[in-house]
């Protein structure tokens, strides 16, 4: 029975993951949108979130004149420090250093008891779209990471890609949601194709109408 073994092993020693899982981390509150496979984002997923509750916590502690209340608020400083070992992000978390004049995590989730963070699958035909009907046209995803616009090719299980990808995400408070969500183009000559496949196909329950 496999008892007290909760997570995922990745095919890796639990050195090599505590490492992986650190940097995934590192990456995504830095970044606030990475692309990764969907074990790693699942697997990094609770870390993140853990460590903005952490932050979360020592809010009500921050910039208090009080013994305790400083103490409390050292205690879930160090925490989050020991387990991230990234002194900028920490700060990024807690609201402190360059982030004292702008948004901290901590600040931004406030009023948001979880969910901190979000899994958008684009692997396959997930994404409700004939992916690799042929290979010289393959649809592109275009993604803002750090201030940079980037693009991916969607190759999917049928062009035999076995690992698929996800975009792991911080969920956003201040833009609107179709700011964030990333946008999928297709060539002109792979629209007109889906379009000639779509009209190719008969309505459900012609068939009965014709017979009657």
């Amino acid at each position: 029975m496999r008892h007290r073994k909760r997570g995922r092993r990745l095919g890796r020693t639990a050195a090599h993951r505590l490492a992986l899982r650190r940097n995934l981390a590192k990456a995504i509150l830095e970044h606030e949108r990475i692309v990764t496979t969907p074990a790693k984002a699942k697997e990094a997923r609770r870390f993140v979130e853990r460590l903005i509750n952490i932050a979360k916590l020592a809010q009500p502690f921050k910039d208090k004149e009080g013994q305790q209340e400083r103490a409390k608020y050292l205690h879930y400083y160090r925490l989050a420090l020991s387990k991230l070992q990234d002194k900028k992000l920490v700060q990024k978390l807690f609201g402190e250093g360059q982030w004292r004049k702008e948004e901290s995590l901590a600040a931004r989730y406030a009023g948001r008891e979880g969910g901190f963070t979000r899994i958008v699958r684009l692997s396959g035909s997930r994404l409700g779209m004939a992916l690799g009907s042929t290979l010289s046209e393959i649809p592109v995803l275009t993604y803002k990471m750090a201030g940079r616009e980037r693009t991916l090719r969607l190759i999917g299980r049928r062009l035999g890609d076995d690992a698929p990808q996800v975009i792991f995400e911080l969920v956003e408070k201040t833009r609107a949601e179709e700011e964030v969500a990333p946008k999928v183009s297709l060539s002109e000559k792979a629209k007109k194709e889906t379009q000639d496949e779509g009209k190719e196909k008969p309505k459900a329950g012609s068939k009965g109408k014709e017979k009657e």
